[in-house]
């Protein structure tokens, strides 16, 4: 299947503009026609599938980009995730919306990535900085704030959003991705991650706290 994927104030209006850009909201028109389709492609309907991949490849990708910080590498899980739904399609329950469980897989998918490149000992976006002195530190943002060839454009502060949610931990980056760049509220975040509501708004405060302190050098005065 080929992919053929497209790329892709203060901070919490930073990353809602992004959000906006990035996605859409799950209707319940869609809803019914993914439901269809899903329908059709339990018959072997591959037509219908391929319909379903180039509904929501680029949602998909968004978020793996975000998730993995590489363009490749989110490409690639891309792929991955719609052929295990289509390989799973028997296990989606009637009453599942196709979207939010294609998100799950999104998620799960992404961590597997992520635990093989660190396996792998590439560059993780869990990665820390050791000093000399023995001790480590989480890596951080450069500080491009006194370089005037950094132009704030659209693009460009997207592209540092991108990066400071990058730099998050996982658990944080994963709820951050869901809540600001896919648009889902806390209740369904936890309940696509199988966790706590309670958990998904503490991350979500602290991963708020963390980028307030990477972005801060870009919010003008």
């Amino acid at each position: 299947m080929n992919s053929g994927i497209a790329q892709p104030h203060n901070d919490n209006e930073r990353l809602q503009d992004c959000s906006a850009q990035n996605t859409k909201p799950d209707t319940t028109h869609e809803a019914y026609a993914d439901n269809d389709l899903v329908q059709r492609s339990r018959t072997g309907d591959l037509a219908a599938f391929e319909e379903l991949f180039r509904r929501h490849q680029k949602r998909i990708y968004s978020i793996a980009m975000y998730l993995l910080q590489d363009e490749n590498e989110a490409a690639d899980a891309t792929q991955d995730v719609f052929v295990k739904a289509y390989e799973s399609l028997d296990r989606l329950k009637a009453d599942a919306a196709f979207v939010t469980w294609l998100k799950a897989i999104t998620v799960n998918l992404c961590r597997d990535f992520l635990r093989r490149r660190r396996r792998l000992r590439i560059d993780s976006l869990d990665s820390t900085i050791e000093h000399e002195d023995g001790n480590h530190a989480q890596a951080d943002l450069p500080d491009e704030s006194g370089n005037p060839a950094v132009l704030l454009d659209q693009k460009t502060m997207q592209e540092i959003v991108r990066k400071a949610v990058g730099s998050l931990s996982q658990d944080y980056r994963e709820v951050v991705t869901l809540f600001y760049v896919d648009g889902k509220d806390v209740a369904e975040i936890a309940k696509m991650l199988n966790c706590p509501v309670g958990t998904v708004k503490a991350r979500l405060s602290r991963a708020r706290a963390e980028l307030k302190r990477k972005l801060e050098c870009y919010v003008k005065q």
